[in-house]
């Protein structure tokens, strides 16, 4: 728990505070302190992480809304929430498909208008409802073709006064009901002696955020108006964000401390990168790299996050950065989090840069032994320039000459700690780390605020992400037909399951592959497939000798057909939207435009990726779907616990306290 007292010494003054004849607690209290928290119920609160005062009055909540107390239905707040009393007049209870129930309330109003409060599966609440009984409800008000209906219900309970014009919810807790836990809150509130010295770590000039503590907790638990809530509510978020860039920060500076390496890159370099790359850089890889030149060049080590939708040539511009190394002398890591993705990068690079005089090789711990022991020891010895790979990179076995940049690729797939243990393994490197998964801005300020940012929008022409198509199962034969159209005109097509299943096993890809290969030719990879067979079949499909390819999500990334052209999702509805994107990448990367169909149910997420191909809107949108859950990882948060902070909409206030921290010349907080 955030210290809220000041001047505790571990005496009972710190768990009493007198203040003229009323007896207050300090917010290190414990909670059985107040009346009505026995042991049992100290122990629940406990496992949410509340065990002071303070704590129960930083448990905030998750939800607040606007809410109109009303005489009765009307048209004018028809979408609103309401707060309105009613008699009951009936009760009914119907029957659901799935062995579901819908119990429906009709009250009357005292104005004399009916509305209907729905209740899904909840069969108890029939008898708890008899006709002439009078209740107060809350919940949203709609107009339906037999009147007025109250969704979203809520019962306020009757020993309890109904809240203001703002409405706040709490998180649940285990064994604990809401109208228990917000008694005790406002126990709390009547009884605690905050400190203003909680605010102190708020520098001066973001300080008109802020209202009195103690005005601003009872702002954030009885809010008068959704406005007052808000105000106290950014408060304690800028609070928060300022600890956790403070974190980033000391990182940050750590890193900017010592020298690193230095690549100079001279006048002839744009001539040799213009022989290793066929095609000219789009306006933002342009930009990204004589921003990522310049800092190889400086006498820090270099920390980029290369954001960039699928198709828009980051590993274009990781190639500049590797060719920069290996004229100066330096030892490339590439890290990618699949054999599948590892060998696919190693193709495109090796083919583009050894001619150019740079010496590649693939780590993984797939290798024979042997093989193994011959790169590690060229790593050694300083014979290789860059070596791909996956986890095996970072393996105890595996060490360099000279390393010097550290690629990391689609970086949401490692740990914080495994970044370091690679990075570790040389004197400072400088590091770049890559996703071709869009990160929410939020997320990319919060999680990677110790790197510089660059992103590429720009595509190459004619790369356009495909249109995403859904269609029931029921089409399959429809799927077909276009699978031997695509086929029929020179495309490949890749087929993607959720399960690679067994021989015979419905909805897997094996079975998938089984009935797809009496029409088509047909290849089948997955993941418990030997790498060296896998790779074989990806190559077929690559040249041509299998029109349809059917796999499960090793076929996410690292696979590129230029003659691709349709994508089948199987089971989309049981993809995430960001490997749904990533797999929808995989197709339209040649001359031919592609397509993507997504096979199931109609869920958000497929919803969602049929709207629009724009990765940054999609991962926007991924978070909200998701919900905001936590920011971070443990790892990157330690013990800082977002309870405030919304990481859907506080872009602003993280954008303020990440500028704020930097200019702070010493950290109040250590990392």
């Amino acid at each position: 728990m955030e210290s809220m007292v000041a001047g505790t010494d571990g005496s009972d003054d710190a768990v009493r505070v007198q203040t003229g004849t009323l007896d207050r607690l300090a917010l290190d209290a414990s909670v059985t302190m107040l009346h009505g928290v026995g042991p049992a119920a100290a122990e629940r609160l406990a496992a949410a992480g509340i065990r002071t005062l303070g704590d129960l009055l930083l448990y905030f909540p998750r939800r607040h809304r606007e809410i109109a107390e009303i005489a009765g239905p009307d048209d004018a707040h028809v979408g609103c929430y309401v707060r309105v009393r009613g008699r009951v007049e009936r009760v009914t209870r119907a029957f659901l498909p799935g062995r579901k129930s819908l119990v429906t309330v009709t009250f009357a109003s005292p104005d004399g208008e009916r509305f209907a409060v729905p209740f899904f599966n909840q069969p108890w609440l029939r008898k708890s409802f008899q006709p002439g009984m009078e209740r107060q409800l809350e919940g949203r008000l709609q107009a339906t073709k037999k009147g007025f209906a109250l969704t979203e219900p809520v019962i306020v309970n009757p020993r309890m006064d109904a809240q203001g014009a703002c409405v706040v919810r709490y998180p649940s807790v285990d064994g604990i009901s809401e109208p228990r836990l917000r008694t005790w809150i406002d126990k709390a509130l009547a009884r605690a002696a905050p400190s203003e010295e909680f605010w102190d770590e708020v520098p001066a000039a973001l300080r008109a955020e802020t209202v009195p503590l103690g005005q601003a907790l009872r702002a954030m638990h009885q809010p008068r108006t959704v406005e007052e809530h808000e105000r106290a509510r950014r408060g304690f978020a800028l609070r928060e964000a300022l600890r956790l860039f403070r974190r980033v920060e000391a990182a940050r500076r750590r890193r900017m401390s010592v020298e690193g390496p230095r690549f100079p890159v001279g006048e002839d370099h744009d001539p040799r990168v213009r022989t290793v790359l066929p095609f000219p850089w789009t306006g933002d890889q342009e930009r990204a790299v004589r921003s990522i030149r310049q800092r190889l060049a400086g006498p820090s080590p270099m920390g980029v996050l290369l954001q960039g939708d699928v198709g828009t040539g980051k590993t274009a511009v990781a190639l500049d950065a590797i060719l920069a190394a290996s004229v100066a002398g330096w030892q490339t890591a590439f890290l990618a989090p699949t054999e599948v993705l590892a060998e696919q990068l190693l193709q495109v690079l090796s083919e583009l840069l050894e001619p150019a005089g740079v010496r590649t090789a693939y780590l993984s711990g797939s290798l024979p032994a042997a093989e193994r022991r011959a790169v590690d020891a060229a790593l050694a010895r300083g014979e290789l320039d860059l070596v791909v790979g996956t986890h095996a990179l970072f393996s105890e076995g595996t060490s360099f000459a000279r390393l010097g940049l550290v690629i990391v690729d689609e970086q949401h797939r490692f740990g914080v700690e495994q970044r370091t243990r690679l990075v570790a393994k040389g004197r400072s490197p400088h590091v770049l780390v890559m996703t071709a998964t869009p990160i929410p801005r939020t997320q990319a300020l919060a999680r990677f605020g110790d790197l510089d940012l660059e992103i590429l929008r720009d595509r190459p022409s004619g790369r356009l992400p495909a249109p995403a198509i859904h269609v029931d199962r029921e089409a399959w034969p429809r799927v077909l037909r276009a699978i031997a159209r695509h086929a029929r005109r020179g495309g490949r097509v890749y087929v993607v399951c959720p399960k690679i299943g067994e021989d015979g096993e419905k909805g897997g890809a094996v079975r998938l592959a089984q009935d797809l290969g009496g029409r088509f030719r047909c290849g089948l990879v997955h993941g418990r497939l030997p790498v060296a067979e896998r790779r074989a079949r990806t190559a077929a499909f690559r040249d041509g000798a299998f029109d349809v390819l059917v796999g499960t999500t090793v076929l996410e990334v690292g696979v590129d057909v230029p003659t691709a052209t349709l994508m089948v999702v199987v089971g989309a509805d049981r993809f995430g939207l960001a490997q749904l994107h990533q797999l929808r990448g995989r197709v339209g990367r040649g001359r031919k435009r592609g397509a993507c169909v997504l096979i199931g149910e109609r869920s958000d997420r497929v919803v969602a990726l049929c709207r629009t191909r724009d990765g940054f809107d999609l991962a926007e949108e991924d978070l909200r779907l998701r919900g905001a859950g936590e920011l971070l990882g443990a790892q990157q948060t330690g013990a800082i616990d977002f309870r405030a902070l919304d990481p859907l909409d506080d872009y602003e206030i993280l954008r303020a306290a990440r500028d704020a921290v930097r200019a702070e010349e010493v950290l109040p907080c250590g990392p």
